[in-house]
């Protein structure tokens, strides 16, 4: 019999956690791109942004499905479907989706920009090279912050996107059960 929790409750809990490790994996994704992109900065730029990219992405992924399998997720009618091989490539797939959103965005705004003569890219690059040389100038260029709005912008998307997709088809909530039947 599924039985539900406290439906407000619960679902208030369940996006603070959501949001934290939502954090924490972005934290995981930026970290690996940044140092992907940092290690392959003398190969061309669509390899360095493809390979890293592909890095933060998987590395990211995983440490979210982790967490929302083992702490995230709570008030779910099946705990084991999730934790099925299925469940992990849907969760994957709904990623990558979400992973598309931002990359749209990423490079819809690197185009525009380049446009108007600043480049996301060099800010992307300027964060390693800065903080490796100890002067931390990134701060001051035009070129990191853009890039980093748009990062900012496009993980708040993918966040909503996230959470929904996963709650709609992965771990989906118990039944209400009306408590005067």
């Amino acid at each position: 019999m599924e039985v539900a929790i406290n439906n407000k409750t619960s679902r208030k809990w369940e996006i603070i956690r959501f949001l934290i490790i939502g954090v924490v994996a972005t934290i995981f994704d930026a970290g690996t791109r940044l140092l992907v992109a940092y290690l392959l900065r003398s190969a061309p730029e669509w390899v360095a942004t493809g390979v890293s990219v592909l890095a933060g992405f998987i590395v990211g992924v995983v440490v979210n499905y982790i967490f929302s399998i083992l702490w995230v997720f709570k008030n779910v009618a099946d705990e084991n479907k999730a934790k099925t091989q299925s469940s992990f490539w849907l969760f994957v797939l709904l990623g990558f989706i979400g992973l598309l959103f931002h990359e749209g965005l990423n490079y819809g705004s690197k185009a525009l920009f380049n446009l108007g003569g600043i480049s996301i890219l060099a800010g992307q690059q300027m964060v390693i090279d800065t903080i490796i040389d100890g002067t931390w100038a990134f701060f001051g260029s035009i070129n990191f912050w853009m890039w980093a709005i748009i990062f900012v912008v496009g993980t708040l998307i993918v966040l909503v996107w996230n959470y929904w997709s996963r709650k709609k088809w992965i771990f989906i909530a118990p039944k209400e059960v009306d408590p005067q039947e």
